[in-house]
């Protein structure tokens, strides 16, 4: 590489990184996870990918001990068992138990998994019915041939990743997913009903997912990452980042507003659990950070991956995707004005279209935002504290920048100050 091609990947790379930290929206906790560790190869931070990777160990005693999780309620209906790297879940169902992911090996899993599948009700007639694997690494399927061996219990993975490594097919002889159809669809595991997303690039065979859980009596759905961290090749890179894409686009349909991620440092819910073990559950969960939080989490994840990948690459260059926020002006729309702001890290966004319609009597109107970001148009009849009102931003593109769609939603009324 020479010296002009590594300056033009430098400043690629600082954009980008850039954009991670401005879609970040100044959340803290957010700094600290999410862009931290999503980031860590483009900000040439990888030591905290290796700090957390020494927490991992399978006798939870000693020095280790600490990073020990015990068996830890998340919803109504799921349970989590792990360590402060690598976590796995449980799901109860009427019937039976599902899991995600199975530990790092025989040992592991014997010792902790299956003194929590007892706590949870396991029997005969209440088995472990199947595991979902994100993966094939180790550390999420170690423990997949003694669920096979002792319980029974099939696993399914990315049929990319039954052949990971020298082996010419996983032992414990997994369901495979098809890795190669990169579409979002539903699969029954074990009757329990997740949307599957191939998402290559941690491996071949990496799949995410989101699931329905309870949560306080009220249906939530949750993200499950297929793999986080990503590797020096780029081709491999460019999967992941198309694969960062599409799983935006997965949890914007499904309106995901939860996270449920295999390793839990990566996002900061190992934090979240230590506090339900402190603390007890809140309402809503821990585990349940915001539709807006999410997306914003993947928004980041997708600029550090386009760091990194303009880093191993000088040639590409890449849009920047901006998280956007629109609010309604002076709190609720009234009668008398209805107008609304869209903004990003960057600033407000001007000469953008904004639609602004009625849920209960079909009603509509749109606007361009001004200067300051702020778009207004009247809409009649408006009734107070009848009427809901959908400000949305449908999104745009640029040669320089995907601005990400938005909306937000409020009851109509009179003095704008209502709730």
């Amino acid at each position: 590489m020479t010296g002009a091609g590594l300056a033009v990947a430098q400043t690629q790379t600082d954009v980008h990184r850039d954009a991670a930290t401005r879609n970040v929206g100044g959340d803290p906790f957010m700094t600290k996870y999410a862009r931290a560790f999503y980031c860590n190869l483009p900000d040439d931070n990888n030591g905290i990918v290796l700090e957390a990777r020494g927490w991992n160990n399978q006798t939870g005693t000693g020095s280790n001990a600490q990073y020990r999780i015990p068996l830890t309620q998340i919803f109504d209906d799921v349970w989590g068992v792990g360590n402060h790297y690598v976590f796995q879940y449980l799901i109860k169902m009427p019937d039976g138990i599902v899991g995600v992911d199975s530990s790092n090996s025989a040992a592991e899993f014997s010792k902790f998994n299956y003194a929590a599948l007892q706590t949870l009700g396991l029997s005969a007639s209440y088995p472990l019915k199947a595991i979902y694997l994100t993966h094939g690494h180790g550390d999420h399927d170690g423990g997949a041939q003694w669920a096979l061996d002792n319980l029974g219990t099939r696993s399914y993975i990315g049929s990319a990743d039954n052949t990971l490594g020298a082996a010419a097919g996983k032992s414990y002889k997994p369901i495979l997913i098809d890795s190669t159809n990169l579409s979002m669809r539903t699969l029954s595991v074990g009757g329990k009903t997740f949307w599957v997303l191939p998402t290559p690039g941690h491996t071949p065979g990496s799949t995410s997912a989101v699931l329905e859980v309870t949560d306080h009596g009220q249906t939530r759905r949750v993200l499950i990452n297929g793999g986080q961290s990503m590797t020096n090749s780029i081709p491999e890179v460019a999967q992941y980042l198309d694969s960062i894409e599409r799983v935006y686009a997965m949890a914007s349909a499904l309106n995901v507003d939860g996270v449920m991620t295999p390793h839990i440092y990566w996002d900061g819910e190992g934090e979240k659990l230590d506090e339900i073990n402190a603390t007890g559950r809140t309402n809503p969960s821990q585990n349940i950070y915001g539709h807006e939080t999410v997306m914003r989490m993947t928004a980041v994840a997708r600029e550090c991956s386009a760091a990194w990948l303009t880093r191993l690459d000088a040639t590409r260059v890449l849009p920047i995707w901006r998280f956007n926020t629109i609010e309604f002006v002076d709190g609720n729309p009234t009668p008398t004005k209805v107008a609304a702001k869209v903004q990003n890290g960057w600033g407000p966004l001007a000469n953008q279209k904004v639609t602004f319609s009625v849920v209960e009597t079909g009603a509509s109107c749109s606007a361009m935002t001004n200067d300051e970001g702020v778009a207004s148009c009247p809409i009649r009849p408006l009734r107070p504290h009848q009427d809901n009102v959908t400000a949305s931003f449908a999104g745009a593109q640029s040669a320089g920048f995907v601005d990400l769609p938005t909306e937000t939603a409020a009851m109509a009324c009179s003095n704008g100050n209502c709730k």
